[in-house]
């Protein structure tokens, strides 16, 4: 991040490779500050950001033993949930990551190299590592505590995963683009995704619903993202709606909406 401070601009290069190491080096660099910016240079400041995922996992193991709620599936309470929850952090971090792009640039928008684009990689892919550091401590916790660990289908799982993630970043960036001309854009994406806790298979399984139940609840992409990490994490659970391809074409739709916005905003 040298540079930006220096105000020099990396010399823009035809080569294909050449272009490509620029992007890189400008997204990590955005990476790297966005990380000392929210979290200050000490571990100790960093670690806040797993607060509210870890709150979120033992609100919900708290609430399962409160109204004396098991696992649906044979399996431990505790996996169960970190099954649910840990594609729906990553669903909820990312869109939240990518929300604070716009005020996190104003600061950078006199260097040309720097993009919109760019602060919305560094973001995500901030968020990712962090979901994966999170399922590490509450999957580690559970083996050291409970001594229960379950991981049936690694990349199964690292797949649903991925696709929640995906989804609020496409669902993240696109609202980001409309909140640069509508300020009321991003505090309506905050509205709209309140009923996701409740509706996305975070407590429950999609095999278990009654069809006609299941038929609505279905076209919430989400939800098929968080069956395929389940599917992927449990020996004994295969989901019966779970499909990759939903959620893809959610993916692409959200993302060519944006590019739509995007360009309309560029005349």
């Amino acid at each position: 991040m040298s540079s930006f401070r220096q105000g020099q601009v990396a010399p823009r290069s035809e080569n294909i490779a050449d272009r490509l190491y620029d992007h890189v080096h400008v997204i990590l660099a955005l990476a790297k500050r966005e990380v000392q910016s929210r979290f200050g240079q000490h571990a100790i400041g960093y670690a806040w950001t797993y607060v509210t995922p870890l709150a979120w996992i033992a609100v919900t193991y708290v609430g399962f033993m409160i109204f004396g709620r098991s696992s649906p599936v044979y399996t431990d309470t505790v996996t169960f949930i970190i099954s649910g929850l840990i594609p729906y952090v990553a669903f909820r971090s990312v869109i939240n990551g990518v929300g604070r792009v716009n005020s996190g640039l104003r600061g950078l928008v006199i260097f040309p190299s720097v993009t919109h684009a760019h602060g919305t990689i560094s973001a995500a892919l901030v968020e990712y590592v962090n979901v994966g550091i999170v399922f590490v401590i509450v999957a580690g916790l559970n083996l050291l505590v409970f001594g229960d660990w379950e991981l049936d289908r690694p990349l199964h799982f690292l797949a649903g995963v991925s696709l929640a993630w995906a989804l609020g970043l496409s669902y993240g960036y696109l609202f980001s683009v409309l909140a640069q001309s509508f300020s009321g854009a991003y505090p309506l994406s905050q509205t709209l995704l309140r009923p996701t806790f409740f509706i996305s298979g975070v407590f429950f399984t999609g095999n278990e619903l009654p069809d006609r139940v299941l038929d609505v609840l279905a076209l919430n992409p989400l939800l098929h993202a968080v069956e395929i990490a389940r599917d992927g994490m449990l020996f004994h659970y295969q989901s019966r709606v779970a499909s990759a391809f939903y959620p893809l074409a959610w993916i692409a739709g959200l993302l060519l909406a944006a590019t739509v916005v995007r360009s309309l905003q560029r005349r």
